[in-house]
Protein backbone atom coordinates (compact mmCIF):
# COMPACT_ATOMS: atom_id res chain seq x y z
CA UNK A 1 0.00 0.00 0.00
CA UNK A 2 2.94 2.49 0.78
CA UNK A 3 4.72 1.37 -2.41
CA UNK A 4 1.29 2.42 -4.24
CA UNK A 5 1.06 5.65 -2.63
CA UNK A 6 4.33 6.69 -3.27
CA UNK A 7 3.34 5.99 -7.15
CA UNK A 8 -0.06 8.17 -6.86
CA UNK A 9 1.96 10.87 -4.85
CA UNK A 10 4.73 11.06 -7.49
CA UNK A 11 2.18 11.00 -10.10
CA UNK A 12 -0.15 13.73 -8.49
CA UNK A 13 3.02 15.92 -7.42
CA UNK A 14 4.17 15.68 -11.23
CA UNK A 15 0.51 16.68 -13.07
CA UNK A 16 0.58 20.09 -11.19
CA UNK A 17 4.14 20.38 -11.63
CA UNK A 18 4.35 20.47 -14.90
CA UNK A 19 0.88 22.48 -15.83
CA UNK A 20 3.16 25.29 -13.51
CA UNK A 21 6.17 25.17 -15.59
CA UNK A 22 4.43 24.96 -18.53
CA UNK A 23 2.08 28.29 -18.10
CA UNK A 24 5.09 30.27 -16.03
CA UNK A 25 6.94 30.58 -19.38
CA UNK A 26 3.68 31.77 -21.05
CA UNK A 27 2.58 34.01 -18.76
CA UNK A 28 3.92 36.89 -20.14
CA UNK A 29 1.94 36.25 -23.69
CA UNK A 30 -1.22 35.22 -22.11
CA UNK A 31 -1.60 36.62 -18.74
CA UNK A 32 -5.62 35.97 -18.19
CA UNK A 33 -5.54 32.45 -19.35
CA UNK A 34 -2.26 30.96 -17.45
CA UNK A 35 -3.33 32.86 -14.10
CA UNK A 36 -5.66 30.33 -13.58
CA UNK A 37 -4.02 27.39 -14.26
CA UNK A 38 -1.02 28.54 -12.09
CA UNK A 39 -3.45 29.41 -9.23
CA UNK A 40 -5.64 25.96 -9.65
CA UNK A 41 -2.46 23.75 -9.52
CA UNK A 42 -0.53 25.47 -6.98
CA UNK A 43 -3.76 25.16 -4.70
CA UNK A 44 -3.93 20.95 -5.58
CA UNK A 45 0.12 21.00 -4.72
CA UNK A 46 -0.75 22.68 -1.16
CA UNK A 47 -3.81 19.94 -0.96
CA UNK A 48 -1.21 17.64 -1.55
CA UNK A 49 1.68 18.78 0.55
CA UNK A 50 -0.96 19.12 3.51
CA UNK A 51 -2.62 15.85 3.36
CA UNK A 52 0.83 13.80 3.55
CA UNK A 53 1.82 16.64 6.34
CA UNK A 54 -1.29 15.53 8.38
CA UNK A 55 -0.69 11.96 7.68
CA UNK A 56 2.27 11.99 9.52
CA UNK A 57 1.14 13.99 12.01
CA UNK A 58 -1.44 11.65 12.83
CA UNK A 59 0.82 8.68 12.56
CA UNK A 60 3.20 10.32 14.94
CA UNK A 61 0.31 11.27 17.03
CA UNK A 62 1.33 14.93 17.07
CA UNK A 63 -1.97 16.13 14.97
CA UNK A 64 -2.90 18.99 17.30
CA UNK A 65 -6.23 20.74 17.50
CA UNK A 66 -7.10 24.26 18.29
CA UNK A 67 -9.90 24.28 19.92
CA UNK A 68 -12.70 27.64 20.20
CA UNK A 69 -15.79 28.44 20.27
CA UNK A 70 -17.68 28.89 16.77
CA UNK A 71 -21.22 29.33 15.39
CA UNK A 72 -21.42 25.93 13.06
CA UNK A 73 -23.62 27.68 11.00
CA UNK A 74 -21.79 30.25 9.82
CA UNK A 75 -18.89 28.18 8.87
CA UNK A 76 -21.47 25.23 7.19
CA UNK A 77 -22.82 28.32 5.21
CA UNK A 78 -19.51 29.71 4.11
CA UNK A 79 -18.05 26.52 2.90
CA UNK A 80 -21.63 26.02 0.85
CA UNK A 81 -21.11 29.27 -0.90
CA UNK A 82 -17.62 28.44 -1.81
CA UNK A 83 -18.99 24.88 -3.25
CA UNK A 84 -22.16 26.42 -4.98
CA UNK A 85 -19.32 28.36 -7.12
CA UNK A 86 -16.88 25.23 -7.60
CA UNK A 87 -19.73 22.81 -8.78
CA UNK A 88 -21.36 25.42 -11.26
CA UNK A 89 -17.47 25.32 -12.60
CA UNK A 90 -16.98 21.59 -12.16
CA UNK A 91 -19.93 20.23 -13.27
CA UNK A 92 -21.78 22.94 -15.95
CA UNK A 93 -24.79 22.85 -13.83
CA UNK A 94 -25.31 19.13 -14.01
CA UNK A 95 -25.30 19.20 -10.38
CA UNK A 96 -26.99 20.96 -7.48
CA UNK A 97 -25.63 21.64 -3.98
CA UNK A 98 -28.95 21.75 -1.85
CA UNK A 99 -28.14 23.11 2.07
CA UNK A 100 -30.79 21.72 4.23
CA UNK A 101 -30.32 23.86 7.54
CA UNK A 102 -33.17 21.84 9.79
CA UNK A 103 -33.66 24.81 12.26
CA UNK A 104 -36.47 27.17 12.47
CA UNK A 105 -34.18 29.54 14.74
CA UNK A 106 -32.28 32.20 13.77
CA UNK A 107 -30.03 32.18 16.85
CA UNK A 108 -26.17 30.34 16.58
CA UNK A 109 -25.15 27.13 17.37
CA UNK A 110 -21.87 26.94 19.01
CA UNK A 111 -19.51 24.38 18.93
CA UNK A 112 -16.07 24.08 20.99
CA UNK A 113 -14.08 22.21 17.76
CA UNK A 114 -10.73 23.25 16.32
CA UNK A 115 -12.88 25.55 13.03
CA UNK A 116 -9.96 24.87 10.04
CA UNK A 117 -10.42 21.40 10.95
CA UNK A 118 -13.68 20.96 11.01
CA UNK A 119 -13.81 22.63 7.79
CA UNK A 120 -11.58 20.59 5.80
CA UNK A 121 -13.64 17.41 6.82
CA UNK A 122 -16.85 19.03 5.68
CA UNK A 123 -14.90 20.13 2.46
CA UNK A 124 -13.57 16.87 1.50
CA UNK A 125 -16.61 15.24 2.12
CA UNK A 126 -18.37 17.40 -0.78
CA UNK A 127 -15.15 17.20 -2.72
CA UNK A 128 -15.53 13.33 -2.65
CA UNK A 129 -18.94 14.02 -3.79
CA UNK A 130 -18.24 16.04 -6.52
CA UNK A 131 -15.47 13.79 -8.07
CA UNK A 132 -17.90 10.92 -8.19
CA UNK A 133 -21.37 12.69 -9.39
CA UNK A 134 -22.16 13.66 -12.63
CA UNK A 135 -25.71 14.77 -12.43
CA UNK A 136 -28.22 15.33 -9.72
CA UNK A 137 -27.53 16.80 -6.41
CA UNK A 138 -25.62 16.53 -3.31
CA UNK A 139 -27.16 17.75 -0.41
CA UNK A 140 -25.66 18.88 3.31
CA UNK A 141 -27.88 18.51 5.93
CA UNK A 142 -27.45 19.87 9.77
CA UNK A 143 -29.31 18.54 12.82
CA UNK A 144 -28.44 18.88 16.39
CA UNK A 145 -29.37 15.99 19.43
CA UNK A 146 -30.23 17.72 22.40
CA UNK A 147 -29.99 14.21 23.80
CA UNK A 148 -26.04 13.64 23.06
CA UNK A 149 -25.43 16.93 22.80
CA UNK A 150 -24.02 16.69 19.26
CA UNK A 151 -24.05 18.35 15.87
CA UNK A 152 -24.94 15.99 13.24
CA UNK A 153 -23.37 17.14 9.30
CA UNK A 154 -25.04 14.80 7.01
CA UNK A 155 -23.61 14.59 3.14
CA UNK A 156 -25.47 12.58 0.57
CA UNK A 157 -25.20 12.38 -3.40
CA UNK A 158 -26.55 10.92 -6.44
CA UNK A 159 -23.37 9.68 -7.49
CA UNK A 160 -22.04 6.07 -8.29
CA UNK A 161 -22.08 5.32 -5.00
CA UNK A 162 -18.64 3.55 -3.02
CA UNK A 163 -17.21 0.71 -4.69
CA UNK A 164 -17.96 -2.76 -2.54
CA UNK A 165 -13.98 -3.62 -2.92
CA UNK A 166 -12.74 -0.36 -1.04
CA UNK A 167 -15.86 -0.07 1.41
CA UNK A 168 -14.61 -2.08 4.38
CA UNK A 169 -10.61 -0.02 4.83
CA UNK A 170 -12.50 3.04 3.27
CA UNK A 171 -11.28 5.00 6.46
CA UNK A 172 -7.65 3.79 5.85
CA UNK A 173 -4.70 5.55 4.43
CA UNK A 174 -4.23 5.00 0.80
CA UNK A 175 -7.51 3.94 -0.29
CA UNK A 176 -8.90 5.38 -3.72
CA UNK A 177 -10.48 4.14 -6.67
CA UNK A 178 -10.32 7.81 -7.89
CA UNK A 179 -8.18 8.86 -10.70
CA UNK A 180 -7.21 12.19 -8.75
CA UNK A 181 -6.30 11.89 -4.74
CA UNK A 182 -3.96 10.22 -2.96
CA UNK A 183 -6.65 8.25 -0.81
CA UNK A 184 -5.46 9.94 2.34
CA UNK A 185 -8.91 12.61 2.82
CA UNK A 186 -11.52 10.09 4.75
CA UNK A 187 -8.04 8.62 6.87
CA UNK A 188 -7.29 12.10 7.94
CA UNK A 189 -11.18 13.33 8.30
CA UNK A 190 -11.76 10.37 10.49
CA UNK A 191 -8.93 11.10 13.00
CA UNK A 192 -9.45 14.84 12.86
CA UNK A 193 -13.56 14.04 13.79
CA UNK A 194 -12.31 11.47 16.45
CA UNK A 195 -10.12 13.51 17.95
CA UNK A 196 -13.20 15.20 18.86
CA UNK A 197 -14.55 12.66 20.64
CA UNK A 198 -17.05 12.36 17.64
CA UNK A 199 -17.72 9.17 14.86
CA UNK A 200 -17.88 9.29 11.41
Amino acid sequence: MQKEFISIAAHELKTPIQAILGMSGLLKYYPEKTDQVISRNAIRLQRLSAHILDATRIESQTLKLDKERFDIRNLISTIIEDYKERIKDTTNNRVELIYNDNFNISHAIIVEADKERINQVISNLLSNSIQFTNHGHISLEMATSDQNNEVIVTVRDTGKGINPEIKPRLFSKFVTRSLQGTGLGLFISKNIIESHGGKI
